[in-house]
């Protein structure tokens, strides 16, 4: 990576899933920068990942696509403010390929589709104005919501196993994930050509979900980004870098992660947001257009 360049004028890394009490409880200073806080949730009515997302880039919670999720959550469990069906916790008990199998010829088309595929993209597909319109050359992997799918058969099959206790699959797949995505925000950086990168990466949220009542395998992931974090930050110190993450994770039944009912931000610059779309209006200063 070059040496303290001036550009991008921001860089915002996403990291799904980042637990606020963890990343101070280990002092992971790179992460937590200058000034960092909870992100306040009180107004998503499930706090899951594509509508969280997606207000950040919007500056507004789309109710169509809560709605959708609402309905997700019904079904599926885990919702705030939802509450599941009684027919439909049979799934909670039953093996992976059994779960699997009801979730995606039972009960996705009860609720009209998979409601991961119908909102990965709907910033684009709807044609909403989003903070990427602010600048002249943004860059992005993808993000949930704009063109980046998180969950799909396989992913929920390596998830459930691995909460089994069959976890070495589920591992080498979301590590290999994250190197590559690792890689595309450093040859985006080298080109140095960008004027505004979203970073986002989904390995802290998997690995919450399974490894929260296993702390050392969960700390070695956040050990790994806190190092990343802090190589970006020494080589751009003239870009406003912003850190931001959906939710949390909180122990649920004692074995696994659900999601929390507040997310994280923090910042080199001293500057703070109270709630996820609250991103939207700071980056307006940023404007390159």
């Amino acid at each position: 990576m070059k040496k303290k360049l001036s550009y991008p004028s921001v860089i915002i890394l996403g990291i799904d899933g980042l637990e606020y009490s963890l990343v101070v409880e280990w002092k992971l200073t790179n992460i937590m920068q200058k000034a960092y806080c909870k992100l306040d949730l009180s107004d998503y009515d499930v706090i899951v990942t594509p509508p969280i997302w997606g207000s950040m880039l919007t500056g507004k919670i789309d109710n169509e696509v809560m709605k959708i999720w609402i309905r997700q959550a019904e079904v599926a469990g885990g919702g705030i403010n939802t509450k599941q069906k009684w027919w439909a916790k049979i799934v909670n008990i039953l093996p992976p390929k059994i779960d699997l199998w009801l979730w995606y010829h039972i009960f996705t088309p009860l609720i009209g589709g998979d409601p991961f595929e119908k909102t990965a993209n709907y910033v684009i597909d709807k044609k909403q104005k989003n903070i990427f319109q602010f600048f002249k050359k943004p860059w992005t992997n993808g993000i949930p919501s704009y063109g980046k799918l998180i969950s799909n058969q396989n992913d929920r099959y390596l998830l459930q196993n691995a909460m089994l206790g069959r976890d070495i699959p589920f591992k080498q797949n979301y590590y290999k994930i994250y190197s590559k995505d690792k890689q595309y925000l450093l040859t985006a950086l080298d080109k140095n050509e960008h004027d505004f990168i979203f970073w986002y990466t989904t390995i802290v949220d998997k690995f919450g979900h399974v490894y929260l009542k296993k702390l050392l395998t969960l700390m070695n992931i956040y050990l790994e980004i806190n190092q990343f974090v802090g190589g970006v930050i020494k080589n751009f110190p003239y870009s406003s870098i912003y850190i931001i993450s959906d939710h949390g994770m909180e122990l649920f039944r004692g074995t696994w992660g659900l999601h929390s009912n507040y997310g994280f931000f923090s910042s080199n610059t001293g500057e703070l947001i109270k709630k996820p779309y609250d991103l939207y209006n700071l980056l307006q200063k940023h404007k390159t257009i």
